[in-house]
């Protein structure tokens, strides 16, 4: 009979996903990785095949929860007051929250993607449905509604602009920078 298992897998994937995202794929060590998760390191291999595994479904991990989750802020209204909230929620969170970390997906992107393929790929399809998300977040407003390469252009433009102010966040860039960038790309739209 299999013994039943003795932790939660959703919870040691975030676990694993934090470790990374504070210390950076070398940084996080896989004692660190134990440490973080409660588990040995033949259990973590077992679920994961390996650390590039870990990292990969940690990052998959990030995307389903931390991007996913902001869709409803894109949900209702029209597109300026779609992107109002967002950009305030990413700021509220470091401002209010105290969550100064940035943005995982930022910190693979410059930590891994130039030196790992899977971890290249696994940035640029996130990036690629964060802007699709935005593109249809444009769509509820002209003239995004009627013009896909406008759409897309803009999307881009405000991709860039996102990811951007969350870097700026874990750079520690004070309220009035982070506020003066985001409605600079709001009143863009």
């Amino acid at each position: 009979m299999a013994r039943p298992r003795e932790f939660e897998p959703d919870a040691a994937l975030d676990a694993i996903k934090n470790a990374f995202w504070a210390k950076g794929y070398e940084g996080a060590s896989m004692q660190d990785l134990e440490d973080a998760t409660g588990l040995k390191k033949q259990s973590l291999y077992r679920l994961y095949g390996d650390k590039r595994g870990m990292y990969l479904s940690a990052l998959q991990h990030y995307e389903d929860n931390e991007i996913a989750g902001s869709a409803p802020l894109l949900a209702e209204g029209p597109a300026r007051a779609r992107f109002t909230r967002l950009f305030n929620h990413a700021i509220d969170d470091a401002l209010i929250g105290g969550d100064r970390r940035g943005c995982f997906l930022c910190n693979a992107a410059v930590d891994q993607a130039p030196l790992d393929a899977r971890s290249r790929e696994a940035v640029e399809a996130a990036m690629n449905r964060v802007r699709a998300m935005f593109a249809d977040a444009l769509a509820a407003s002209p003239p995004y509604d009627r013009s896909p390469r406008k759409r897309e252009a803009k999307a881009a433009q405000l991709t860039a602009a996102y990811f951007g102010l969350r870097v700026l966040v874990k750079a520690n860039a004070p309220e009035q920078a982070l506020r003066d960038a985001a409605r600079g790309a709001i009143d863009a739209i």
